[in-house]
């Protein structure tokens, strides 16, 4: 992470806040959808640009937080025997 962020801590809880707050609005907006679909079918596009808005928001961070945690695995030597018995 970067080192200009002073309290790295507080800096993850607001991004994992804010990733949950955009699940939430989805969630809400789905079910306005399903309880009134008339009157959402104007706001057809506007709707479908907010939620790939707000899917790409929280894959980002799903995405980007896992990614520093993964570790590439360790490679075999051809030279070493394979525990399948391939």
């Amino acid at each position: 992470m970067n080192e200009f962020i002073p309290d790295k801590k507080a800096y993850q809880s607001n991004r994992r806040r804010m990733a949950w707050a955009a699940l939430a609005m989805m969630i809400v907006c789905t079910g306005a959808v399903i309880i009134d679909p008339a009157r959402m079918a104007q706001a057809e596009a506007i709707l479908m640009m907010m939620y790939g808005s707000l899917s790409a928001l929280v894959g980002a961070y799903f995405g980007f937080a896992n990614m520093g945690a993964q570790q590439p695995p360790e490679r075999r030597r051809h030279d070493e025997e394979d525990p399948c018995g391939r």
